[in-house]
């Protein structure tokens, strides 16, 4: 790998592709001990943040550390460029290198750097035993002589857990509301054991504490290899008032589920609890690359089904988005007289129908009458998360087009959709949204649903309304994603015209999060 250093100017515009937003909270309705919590909380999310830096690569770390203690201009760009991206990669150009000529490898430091998904497969058909280790969501696999051994992440970052654990017991001792409490010791426990199962479940009891913090392994983005292996990641949130204006949504779950093609007979033990709330702190992955504006956690399917999930509505970083990006972008891309229906609200109602979807289906394979033992993510492997993204993307604009009120609505939500589809395809190739975005606007253009006019801006035509579902079927999933997956050269003409536009945002965390 090239020592060299990138060329300032070059650092300059990689970084001018994010608006660096604040994240400063009001703390002083919260209690003494929530406040003095929120500083545990945030210890440990730095302990998370270095599990991810192993995670991410062998490579950044080292970078990492070349640049600590310099602190000319050049050195500090530099050093934020690396930490928006977790390594010497750009995010939003396929992980093209910025630094140095090392390629990253499809699953980091998750798998040998050498691995293939060929000599993997290979190797589970000659040692069918090991499947259930190596194939786990919360093991390294690395190589032993001739061997793949299974490498259990409590083991790896043993020491990392201990640390996180420690402030989350803590924290719990300092927090107001009980059954958060109770979660956060939980957790601790879990964090070190290796299984979240339990704390999970009273984590989806805990949803009207005033703080909270999702913290542990739970997406799978970052592996491009399998799609199975999970990263670490904490975001700690303050709860808004919206969420109590937000329950009619979850009301209306069980009727959103029986909408679901192929849809199973509704769990009553299932749920989804919503809540908006304004994010404070983060560390590892959520701080990595696009920043998001939603999640549905747990992401084990399994948990999902049996106890149900919790919808995460990020309100201060959907807000951050909307004027500086997706009104910015929507005004240079899509006809004039439309412009005024990309709406903040149409944003955040689709995000959190979006998000919803996620968690409206049991996430096991169907064959025949009924689900199998087989996990959706299993059956797709790598190909998983885009077609999870088109899937929850299109069933979420069905979900708000049946509950808009009036049409004005209903053309909004499919107008700001496609605005914030062309957000998301600028993400890079790289990234599951991004091919999400290209499969879903190639299938609008191609069944009229979008129509450039003679000026190249986007025409959206508000009553197509479209659906994909997925059946677990790999084979299916990589024809789909060959046929549709690359951007439309109606798009690609006008790509081109945003790049003054920033991508994303760079949080800038605030001290003041710690309670001090």
């Amino acid at each position: 790998m090239s020592l060299d250093r990138p060329d300032p100017a070059l650092v300059t515009r990689l970084l001018s592709r994010y608006v660096p937003v604040h994240l400063s909270v009001a703390l002083d309705h919260l209690a003494e001990g929530d406040r003095r919590a929120l500083g545990k909380l945030v210890d440990a999310a730095a302990w998370i943040d270095r599990i991810y830096w192993k995670q991410r690569s062998d490579v950044g770390g080292r970078l990492k550390e070349r640049l600590a203690g310099l602190r000319d201009a050049h050195s500090r760009d530099l050093e934020r460029l690396l930490a928006l991206n977790f390594g010497p990669w750009d995010e939003f150009d396929g992980g093209r290198p910025f630094w140095g000529n090392h390629e990253r490898p499809p699953g980091g430091a998750l798998y040998p750097a050498d691995l293939t998904r060929e000599e993997l497969d290979g190797y589970l058909a000659r040692h069918p035993g090991e499947r259930p280790g190596l194939l786990s969501r919360t093991t390294l696999i690395r190589r032993r002589g001739q061997d793949l051994v299974a490498v259990a992440y409590t083991d790896a970052y043993k020491d990392e857990l201990a640390h996180a654990a420690a402030a989350l017991r803590e924290a719990a001792d300092l927090a107001t509301h009980a059954p958060f409490r109770a979660f956060l010791r939980a957790r601790a426990e879990d964090l070190v054991a290796g299984t979240l199962a339990r704390s999970d479940a009273l984590w989806i009891d805990a949803t009207e504490s005033p703080i909270d913090i999702a913290i542990g392994p739970y997406e799978v983005y970052d592996d491009a290899l399998l799609g199975l292996k999970t990263s670490y990641e904490a975001t700690i949130m303050l709860r808004h008032p919206l969420s109590e204006r937000l329950r009619e949504f979850r009301a209306m779950a069980p009727e959103l589920e029986r909408r679901l093609p192929g849809a199973a007979p509704a769990d009553a033990r299932r749920r989804v609890e919503i809540g908006v709330y304004d994010v404070v702190h983060v560390g590892g992955l959520t701080n990595m690359g696009g920043k998001a504006v939603a999640a549905m956690l747990p992401n084990d399917e399994r948990v999902r089904t049996d106890v149900g999930a919790r919808l995460l509505l990020f309100r201060n970083v959907i807000s951050a988005k909307f004027e500086p990006i997706l009104k910015a972008l929507a005004a240079r891309a899509l006809r004039g007289d439309q412009l005024e229906l990309v709406r903040e609200e149409a944003f955040l109602d689709h995000t959190l129908l979006h998000e919803m979807a996620h968690a409206l289906s049991s996430g096991l394979v169907r064959r025949g009458d009924g689900p199998t033992e087989t996990t959706v993510n299993e059956a797709l492997r790598e190909r998983y998360s885009t077609i999870e993204e088109c899937r929850a993307d299109l069933l979420g604009l069905v979900f708000l087009f049946g509950v808009a009120r009036q049409s004005s609505d209903a053309s909004a939500a499919a107008v700001t959709f496609v605005a914030n589809s062309v957000r998301a395809l600028r993400f890079g190739a790289g990234d599951d949204y991004s091919r999400a975005a290209a499969v879903i606007l190639t299938y609008l253009l191609r069944g009229g649903g979008i129509k450039p006019d003679a000026d190249g801006r986007l025409s959206v035509d508000t009553d197509a309304v479209q659906g994909i579902a997925t059946r677990g079927d790999y084979e299916a999933a990589g024809a789909l994603l060959a046929d549709l997956g690359s951007v439309p050269a109606e798009i690609q003409r006008i790509l081109p015209g945003f790049t003054d536009i920033p991508i994303d945002l760079e949080f800038v965390l605030d001290s003041s999060a710690r309670g001090l």
